[in-house]
């Protein structure tokens, strides 16, 4: 790990959780994996300090813990919560916008506690379930977003028109749920990879017990099992899923107390994940909740980062389409992301998924069909107005192809029409091709748009159709554009027409993109012209890219000096002979995308810990207004507290703070594309 990315995890630890924590957590960073003693001796702290920092470390998921068969417990930094610390806003803004603002309030509250019994979150929003009121009609106040994030909830400021109900918190958690921004806990939640990996080894039988034909058959064998079990504490064995199946999908309709069966199974929803029963005054309670499709109190629930990461990706991805093509376009590629989010658990997942050449392997992906984007999208205006007129009233998909693949697919289809007609004069001849490539990738009953009669072929569709046919030109769009936002799978007997996305090649486009522009804004039009051709061609030397790039040789050697200095380009020597004289020597300029992307991931981190160090300085110019502003009596009425320096001052600290974090926020954008997308 860099020390860019330490020191940027260590101050966003500190800047959320103090001195203590961040102290801790600098010392795992640094020194690895360490137990109770050793981290007592590296950082000079006490006993009771200690355990009190990897208390809330452990809480908040920044450090995991192993117990080994020696009974030793040992701990290890966990960076990529620490580094997520700074999503936390795009996490309550997609929370919000996607199932409203009390949803946002407790993933707010998931932030800060880290991981969180039902029954505690209930507590917190005012109403006790094992001792209060049980009645689904009970109110719960419901906490501003604000106020959470000063870290504590108090429900005296809290307006009387923000209240809701405490089966509205439970349907809030099922939402949340359902959508995965949150997911249930187990123990596996606070080991590392490499320790669940070894748990996971103990459990899974030797390679002798797998009876294949070969040694390394067993061994495959018994990598498959252990994935399966990683997978299984990951999300959930197969049982599991099926139990928490309602929970998580809720049902189409409310059940009658009469139907016992299906009341059974709901109180077996609600006993907890170990299986142990439920005491007799919890399960009165329980029952009396059964309505309002309650959850039960042991459920632990904490943030799912690699859901929201899916969201993030997603979010970015509709922006870019908006940007490239339109913004008709980004909405119903925003609807095709939002039914593939369902069934995409994490943005990096480990399938085995074959290479986009393999054509007919794309059903292995995720996707959508065209009429379920119909029956779910609006029928708008937009939708025809952002499309260009083309004559006869109807759109031809072939046109969206590479000029030399349409010109083949015209003589091809002109040849075979030549076969059957026959001696038809060229008047005809031509309006049979206009009409076999307006054929091509849509429909025959298509042509009923168009000035066809009427035959016994041909099958006029309904007015309404003409909803479809813009669709599925936007969806053509953008499957046809340089960054393959979708990936088009033609109707088969048995499968409708389909849309998935393969993400590698898309990452792959929008990644080089993005170096791309990053290059052009740093070091101009030319040198992103260069690089660009460095890409495409591979190794070229300086004369041929100096005929290629159209620029003299001077300035295109002052371009790629700059370049080559900051790391963007590559260069490599070749000697004719042994002397290894730079008169005999071939030089040969490349582009490596991939230490390029790792080069400016550093250099985005130290700008990013170099934003954080600033907002610390900042703060420390005006130490003494802010522990002023900060104190509970003064919250509210800095007015009458305050003086009109200290307001000043204060709000001028906000605009400095305000401008910095949404410098990190944009700087964290590009860290998604490069690194987590």
């Amino acid at each position: 790990m860099s020390t860019d990315v330490s020191n940027l995890c260590v101050l966003l630890v500190e800047n959320l959780y103090g001195e203590l924590t961040s102290r801790i957590f600098r010392f795992l960073l640094r020194d690895g994996r360490l137990s109770t003693p050793a981290l007592r001796y590296h950082t000079g702290l006490s006993l009771r300090q200690v355990q009190h920092g990897l208390s809330v470390l452990v809480q908040q998921q920044l450090v995991f813990w192993y117990t080994s068969a020696e009974d030793s417990t040992v701990y290890e930094a966990n960076t990529t919560v620490a580094y997520n610390l700074i999503r936390a806003g795009k996490y309550v803004q997609l929370a919000e916008e996607q199932l409203g603002n009390f949803a946002a309030v407790t993933v707010s509250n998931l932030l800060l506690l880290g991981h969180a019994r039902v029954g505690d979150l209930v507590q917190a929003y005012g109403l006790d379930r094992t001792e209060g009121t049980n009645d689904p009609a009970a109110i719960v106040t419901q906490p501003s977003i604000k106020s959470i994030y000063n870290g504590s909830i108090n429900t005296d400021i809290f307006s009387d028109k923000n209240r809701i109900s405490l089966a509205s918190v439970h349907m809030t958690l099922r939402e949340l749920l359902r959508v995965g921004f949150v997911s249930l806990a187990n123990e596996s939640y606070f080991r590392s990879e490499a320790d669940n990996r070894t748990e996971a080894g103990k459990v899974v039988p030797p390679p002798e017990h797998f009876r294949a034909k070969s040694k390394r058959d067993n061994e495959a064998q018994r990598e498959t099992a252990i994935q399966e079990k990683l997978e299984e504490w990951k999300y959930g064995t197969r049982a599991e899923k099926e139990q928490y199946a309602p929970i998580v999908n809720g049902k189409k309709r409310q059940l009658d107390d009469s139907e016992s069966l299906q009341a059974e199974k709901r109180r077996r929803l609600l006993l907890p994940p170990n299986g142990h029963a439920l005491s007799a005054r919890t399960a009165v309670n329980t029952s009396k909740l059964e309505g309002t499709n309650a959850l039960n109190n042991d459920l632990v629930l904490c943030i799912n980062h690699d859901k929201f990461a899916v969201a993030l990706r997603n979010r970015g991805l509709t922006a870019l389409a908006d940007e490239a093509i339109c913004k008709s376009t980004s909405n119903i590629y925003a609807e095709v992301l939002r039914k593939l989010e369902t069934n995409t658990r994490a943005c990096k997942e480990s399938s085995d998924v074959p290479d986009i050449g393999d054509g007919p392997e794309l059903g292995d992906l995720p996707y959508v069909s065209t009429d379920e984007l119909v029956n779910v999208i609006k029928n708008s205006e937009e939708l025809s107005e952002t499309l260009g007129k083309v004559e006869g009233n109807s759109g031809n998909a072939t046109e969206l192809e590479h000029p030399k693949k349409r010109r083949k697919k015209k003589e091809l289809e002109s040849d075979d029409e030549a076969l059957v007609v026959g001696d038809a004069s060229p008047d005809e001849e031509e309006e049979d091709e206009s009409d076999s490539e307006d054929g091509d990738e849509s429909s025959d009953s298509e042509q009923a748009n168009g000035d066809a009669e009427y035959s016994l072929n041909s099958h006029p569709k309904a007015p309404e159709d003409t909803h479809r046919r813009f669709i599925r030109d936007h969806l053509l769009l953008l499957a046809k554009h340089p960054h393959p936002f979708l990936q088009h799978m033609t109707e088969t007997p048995v499968l409708p027409e389909r849309w998935t996305i393969y993400y590698p090649p898309l990452m792959k486009s929008i990644i080089h993109h993005v170096l791309l522009q990053i290059i052009t804004t740093r070091y101009g039009q030319p040198a992103a012209r260069l690089t660009r051709l460095l890409s495409e061609r591979g190794k070229v030397d300086e004369k041929n890219l100096c005929s290629l790039s159209l620029l003299n040789q001077k300035s295109m050697r002052s371009y790629l000096t700059t370049l080559h200095k900051s790391g963007m380009i590559q260069l490599q020597e070749i000697p004719r002979d042994n002397s290894r004289n730079p008169q005999r020597t071939l030089y040969l300029w490349y582009f490596d995308a991939e230490r390029c992307r790792v080069k400016i991931l550093q250099e985005t981190y130290k700008t990013m810990v170099r934003c954080l160090q600033r907002v610390r300085v900042e703060g420390d110019k005006v130490k003494g207004t802010l522990e002023k502003a900060s104190r509970t009596d003064v919250i509210g009425r800095e007015e009458e507290f305050l003086g009109v320096q200290e307001r000043e001052a204060l709000e001028k600290w906000r605009q400095v703070e305000e401008r910095i974090w949404g410098e990190l926020g944009r700087l964290d954008e590009l860290v998604g594309i490069l690194r987590d997308f």
